[in-house]
Parts: C-alpha cells; sequence; structure tokens
C-alpha cells in the first residue's frame, strides 16, 4: 500500500453540505422500523415476525437485501459521529439475527422468499438462471452480499464479536452449498448478479484468520466478463453495469490479501475503462443500468442516467486504487462523484435519494420515496452518506494527505496529530487547516492540487506565503518540524469552463471548479416538450461561451447567461443543488450561422409532423402507462426510457414488443415510425403487421439532430377488411430494437 485510510472513527464531518446531507441520512435510519426490515427473517426461521413487513422491494423476492443495508448504514453512522442511538440499532438487529440464524441451525440465515429450498436446490445441481433469476430468486446472492457487508461492518466498525461469529457461520453453510458443485455448475450460478461476495467472503477470511474463505471467494471468478477485463480488452457494453462492478471491487480487495497481479490488473483497467470511457459529467455511468460502446454518449441522455448505487460501489473501488498508488487522478475523481453525483442524488430537505439522477435535457431528479420502495439505491443511499469521511485523508508512517477539502477533522492518533479543516468548499476554493500536536513533530503535509487548477494554488503557513509549484492533479509537499497551534491556508482559485462529450465536441457542460453547473429551468410541472428541447440550445462556441456567463450577485458558484440563451437567459446553479426545478446540464452549442441552418431544419421537421397529424389515424406514445394499455402492449425483453423529454421503449438482445393499432379497412394506411437517431441499425430487427414484414421503410424527416421518423408501407392484405392491426417489433438474433419514441398509423400521403 503506498497510503492507507483512515478509520472512519478518526474522521469527523464539521460543515457544509456532506455534514448536513449526514444528518438527513441519520435521522432516515433512526426513523425505519428495524422489526419490519427483520419480518421476513424472523418469518422464514419459524419465528413470529415482530411487524410487519415494508412494501416496494421489501415485499418482494429482493427482500431482505435492505436490512444487510441498515446494518452497514447505523454501523457507518455509529463510526462517523460516535452516537450511541446507531449502535443500539446494531446491537438490536444482530440478537435479532441471531435468534433466526440459532432456529436454522446450520448457519444460514435470510429474508428470501424460499431462500432455504433455493440454496438446496442449487447445492444438489440444479441450477437456471435468466440473468437477474436463480431458481425463480431474484438475485438471492446478491441480497446474501449485502448481509455479509452489515455483519462485516458491524464487526469492524462496532466491535461485536457477535457479528463476526454469525458471519463465519453463515460462511461455512454457504462454503457446503458451494463445495459439491464444479466449476462449470459454479459459472452458471454467476451468471445470475451475485454483488460482491468474492470481497465479503476475502474480508471474512482475513477476519475470521480463516483460509477457506478465500478459497470460496476464488469460487466467484466470474470467467465470462473477469477474463475479458484481465486481457485489457472493454466488453463492457450492453452488460448490466452495477451487476459488474461489485466483482471488481472484490478483484481489487483480493489483490490485496493475496498479491495475485490478475486482480489487480483486472482492477486498475477496469477503473481506468469506466471513469474515462464510460462516465458522464457528473462522475455516474450507465444508461437504464447498462453500459454502452466506450466512449458513445451522446445518445445516451435521459431519466435514466447514473444510477446513484454504481457510483456508490465505483467509490469504493476508487478508495482501494488510492491506497495503492497514492496517485491524485484518484482523488480528482472521487471529489467529481462525491459532490456531483452521491450528495446530487439526494433529496435536501427530506433526505430522499433518487435511483437515477436525470442528465435528460429539460429532465428532473425523481427521488424514491422512504419507506415503500426500498430499491438497490435506497440502500446504498443509507451508506452512501454516512461514507463522506472514509476518503478525505490518508496517510504513510510520516505522510498526511489532503485529498478532499471538506469541513473536517482528523485525529491522526498514532503521530498524536489532529487536523482540523475549515472551509467553504465546494462553493469557495479556500481554507485553514490548525495543527494541534502533542509535542513537535517532523512529516509531510501532502494538499492536493485539483486537476481543475487552472491557475495552481497558494499555500500560507503561519502567515508566510510558501513558494510552491501547484500542478493540476498533484500533491503540494510540505515537510517541516510541525508545532501545535501550526496554521496552513490554502486558495485555490475557482474558474468556469466546459466539458464536452466524447463523441460530441459541441455538446458541453459547464464546470465552476469542483462543481457541474445545471441550468434551472423552471418548475417541474412545465412541460413544454418543444421549449424545454430549445432550452437546451446555446448560441456560441464551447471555447468562447463561458466569457458570457456573469456571476450572480448575492451568491456563490451561481451565474447568470448574458445573450447565449437561445429561448432565453438561464441561470446556473451548483447540480447537487437542484433537486425540484427542471435542469439541464448538457447543453448543445451553435455559432449563429450553424444555428439558422439547424432551426430550418426544426421548423421543417415541425411542419412534417404536423402535416402526419393531420393524416394521423391512431397515435400510441411508448412507455406511458395509459396509452400503452389503451393499445394492449405485449413485449419480452423489453427496456424502456425517456430522452430529450420524449418516453421510449426498446429492448435487450432477441426482445420484442407489440402494440396494437387502428387502420382503415377500405383505404391506404402507413406506419410512421419515430426513433432516437442512431440508437441502433434499423437493420437489426423487423416490424411486421399481422405478421406481415414491413421491410426498412423511408426517412420521412429528421428533428434537431435527435430524431428520426421512418415511414412503412402497410400491405393492403395485412388489413384488408380489418379495422385494427398489431404492429410488432422483433430483434434479429443478438440484436436489438432501436428506441421507438413514438408510432402512428396514418393515411397514405395523396
Amino acid at each position: 500500500m503506498a497510503a492507507q485510510a483512515f478509520s472512519l472513527k478518526q474522521v469527523r464531518i464539521l460543515s457544509g453540505p456532506l455534514k448536513h446531507a449526514m444528518e438527513l441520512n441519520g435521522a432516515y435510519l433512526l426513523k425505519l422500523d428495524a422489526d419490519r426490515l427483520l419480518s421476513r427473517f424472523r418469518e422464514y426461521a419459524g419465528l413470529e415476525p415482530k411487524a410487519a413487513h415494508y412494501e416496494g422491494w421489501e415485499a418482494m423476492g429482493i427482500s431482505g437485501h435492505t436490512l444487510g443495508h441498515y446494518l452497514s448504514g447505523c454501523s457507518l453512522m455509529y463510526a462517523s459521529t460516535g452516537e450511541s442511538a446507531y449502535l443500539e440499532r446494531v446491537n438490536y438487529v444482530l440478537n435479532e439475527l441471531d435468534l433466526c440464524q440459532k432456529a436454522h441451525g446450520n448457519g444460514f440465515i435470510s429474508g428470501i422468499p424460499r431462500g432455504k429450498e433455493l440454496f438446496e436446490e442449487i447445492k444438489a445441481g440444479d441450477i437456471r438462471s435468466q440473468g437477474f433469476d436463480l431458481n425463480g430468486g431474484w438475485v438471492p446472492l446478491y441480497t446474501m452480499h449485502k448481509l455479509f457487508a452489515g455483519l462485516r461492518d458491524a464487526y469492524r466498525l462496532t466491535d461485536s464479536r457477535k457479528a463476526l461469529e454469525m458471519e463465519i457461520l453463515l460462511g461455512k453453510w454457504l462454503e457446503d452449498v458451494f463445495s459439491p458443485l464444479s466449476n462449470e455448475q459454479i459459472q452458471r450460478v454467476l451468471h445470475c448478479e451475485f454483488g460482491g461476495m468474492n470481497e465479503v467472503l476475502t474480508d471474512l477470511a482475513v477476519d475470521s484468520n480463516q483460509a477457506q474463505f478465500l478459497s470460496l471467494a476464488e469460487k466467484f471468478y466470474h470467467g465470462e466478463v473477469l477474463n475479458d477485463l484481465a486481457s485489457h480488452k472493454d466488453t463492457l457494453s450492453g452488460r448490466h453495469a452495477n451487476t459488474q462492478i461489485p466483482k471488481i471491487i472484490g478483484a481489487a480487495r483480493q489483490y490485496e490479501v493475496t498479491g495475485k497481479s490478475k486482480y489487480g490488473e483486472i482492477s486498475r483497467f477496469f477503473w481506468d475503462r469506466v471513469v474515462h470511457h464510460h462516465s458522464y459529467v457528473i462522475g455516474g455511468n450507465s444508461y437504464n443500468e447498462h453500459f454502452g460502446d466506450p466512449g458513445k454518449l451522446n445518445d445516451r441522455l435521459g431519466e435514466g442516467t447514473c444510477e446513484t448505487c454504481n457510483t456508490y460501489n465505483m467509490l469504493k473501488l476508487t478508495r482501494h486504487m488510492f491506497q495503492w498508488d497514492a496517485e491524485a487522478a484518484y482523488a480528482d475523481y472521487y471529489e467529481r462523484a462525491m459532490f456531483n453525483h452521491v450528495l446530487a442524488s439526494q433529496e435536501p430537505e427530506d433526505g430522499r435519494v433518487c435511483y437515477f439522477v436525470s442528465l435528460e435535457m429539460g429532465g428532473h431528479k425523481s427521488f424514491n420515496t422512504q419507506f415503500d420502495s426500498f430499491t438497490c439505491c435506497v440502500g446504498s443511499g443509507m451508506e452512501n452518506h454516512a461514507l463522506y469521511g472514509s476518503a478525505l485523508y490518508f496517510h504513510t508512517d510520516n505522510a498526511i494527505y489532503v485529498n478532499q477539502y471538506v469541513g473536517s477533522s482528523v485525529d491522526w492518533h498514532e503521530q498524536g496529530v489532529k487536523l482540523i479543516q475549515e472551509t467553504a468548499f465546494p462553493t469557495k476554493g479556500s481554507g485553514k487547516l490548525t495543527l494541534q500536536l502533542e509535542q513537535p513533530k517532523l512529516f509531510t503535509l501532502k494538499l492536493r492540487c485539483p486537476h481543475w487548477a487552472g491557475r495552481g494554488m497558494s499555500v500560507i503557513v503561519n502567515g508566510e506565503p510558501l513558494e510552491i509549484t501547484a500542478v493540476p492533479s498533484s500533491y503540494v509537499d510540505i515537510e517541516r518540524e510541525w508545532h501545535d497551534g501550526d496554521i496552513v491556508e490554502y486558495m485555490i482559485p475557482m474558474t468556469l469552463r466546459t466539458e464536452s462529450m466524447p463523441d460530441n465536441a459541441k455538446r458541453i457542460a459547464f464546470m465552476y471548479g469542483p462543481l457541474v453547473l445545471a441550468g434551472d429551468l423552471g418548475p417541474i410541472q412545465s412541460d413544454e416538450k418543444e421549449q424545454q428541447m430549445l432550452a437546451s440550445v446555446i448560441i456560441g462556441t464551447p471555447d468562447t461561451i463561458t466569457a458570457n456567463l456573469v456571476p450572480k450577485q448575492g451568491t456563490e458558484a451561481r451565474f447568470l447567461m448574458n445573450g447565449i440563451g437561445l429561448s432565453q437567459d438561464w441561470e446556473l446553479r451548483p447540480f447537487y443543488e437542484m433537486y425540484d426545478r427542471r435542469y439541464t446540464v448538457y447543453w448543445d452549442s451553435f455559432t449563429s450561422e450553424e444555428w439558422q441552418r439547424e432551426e430550418t431544419a426544426y421548423r421543417t421537421a415541425l411542419e412534417a409532423n404536423r402535416q402526419l397529424e393531420k393524416r394521423t389515424i391512431d397515435f400510441v406514445q411508448p412507455a406511458e402507462m395509459q396509452p400503452e394499455r389503451d393499445h394492449q402492449f405485449e413485449g419480452e425483453h423489453v427496456g424502456l426510457g425517456s430522452i430529450y423529454n420524449r418516453k421510449y421503449r426498446d429492448t435487450w438482445p432477441n426482445g420484442w414488443f407489440s402494440f396494437v393499432m387502428k387502420v382503415l379497412s377500405d383505404e391506404p394506411v402507413a406506419l410512421a415510425v419515430t426513433y432516437l437517431k442512431g440508437s441502433a441499425p434499423l437493420t437489426d430487427f423487423e416490424i411486421t403487421a399481422n405478421g406481415h414484414p414491413l421491410g426498412l421503410g423511408d426517412l420521412a424527416s429528421e428533428e434537431m439532430d435527435k430524431f428520426e421518423t421512418y415511414m412503412y408501407e402497410i400491405p393492403t392484405q395485412a388489413i384488408q377488411g380489418q379495422t385494427e392491426t398489431t404492429v410488432k417489433f422483433s430483434a434479429h438474433s443478438g440484436c436489438k430494437v432501436a428506441r421507438v419514441a413514438g408510432l402512428r398509423t396514418v393515411r397514405k400521403d395523396k
């Protein structure tokens, strides 16, 4: 290890937005009823539940996963605050789980429906999975991973010997399930999402000093994914993103414990590909839970961007990576994702959290309910906002790294040193570090110079300016004998800049220092789709636009556009502050001449749509509940989403979907289909009307280089004498159906 993280018990968050987020999270944890989270654990152990289970995911096949997160969240909050209320919750849950484990009699504990029978089937070699199901259960090993992690965190953070003893028994039960299985059978099991079982089993081996759990962790090597990464092949496109990240965290932990270089190579390559080729400006990744092609993000903006669980896990991985290499680039990414995704995922009044953090142009954040949803991101959210102290400071024997600028303190008790940081970060780039020492001490204070510090940074020690060379994405080293009361002041000038999409230099986001800025487009209730689309257009070039942003008087990190907004000039605010408004993070920039050409094409498309509407017999908006019911929607392996304020349907490989649409029995009819441009080759799927193929169709119109409408002639024999037809989209083998954002049957143009 090049550096070691401080224990959460040594770090305290003292002020700023992270402190507020932690307090909201802590209050939420104490509002939850542990007996309701334990309900199915007691039921499946043959004990009388003390309360009814919660609804949402806790009433489904994934029930029980939340309790693992809850145990981790309360343990983390106890370590981060020292408040006894969280320890009381941890001990209560552990006592209840202990009763359940003893009732089962074989080490097993579970809140998974039919969990005992399911794992007995697997042990016998009866293994059935299509990816998210295992023998009819919904990702049961994923749920078990959360329980293992909760027990581990309770042991490590609250010193509960009972938690470790229970985890050892649970580990031996799992070893018994897997011991009869061949490698081929295990790989079939691993086809279903299993979280980070390799991580928690490696940790269990260390905590228990029992090597058998290292061997069990090795069995969770998922060759289908990890072999490519070990060979430095990025085959992530199309894969469910958060199924993969915990596997890599496990590989990172295996590298640390076993020293096997293969695990290190997998981890480093994966981190680089995800951060530099699959991530958006806020530090999050994935669209509708899946990775896309590397470097292809332009057409993957919508309400389904940036699943929060993914970033929770990427930050876990980053903490490992920094300890290996102590490189500032890891801390740079951590800063970006922590302030612009994790913090931005929490509603700042009541503490609700986002599943996805929408980057839809003109979109808004959607927050899960706290007591009747219990999605994966509600669970990881219990931990996210308790983990802020975990990557602020690191150390070696003779150096301390200040990685993040947050109002906080760290007690380096091994060296008799305490450091207190006061700052208005992230809206101001200045702060002060006060050192408290038991006696004078020689060591190096390492201050990160962030990647965005284009104007460098300055440092003052005890009132005297320090001569330094501050290079972005590196460290300023201050080596000296430190004394009690020494004060270090830092100033990092924040500047405006733009960052472009990797595959579209003219689609840009604004940043101010570490912060992503979002344009405030008004109340969520506003639903003028044309207006919202045009709102994301700005006039200028990416390298000159920032000169037309003016600081808003009396505010921090807020700016007003000055003559560059197309529909109007908007206010830009830190993205993490945006929670009850429509916004845009990414903007399409045009010169005046380019917009004149684009506007002509846009108006032409609008007129073409108006003409289509006049000829329309029937119209259906995919992915909206009532229209789909009205049109008898059916499908398999189907996806949905929203982009540019328009909803759509698509499929996973080999999927299909259909609608029943009205036609005319005595007139020629055509089908008009609007696709998201470039979302999938139109040759990858087939469209039929009552079983009759419609061919490839003809391009009828385009809209702002985002949507395109194709016209398909419906054969007379497909609808003769009928008033409706079943329109079916079917992917060819191994392919997907493109994103369908609208379809209508129309009278043929005369």
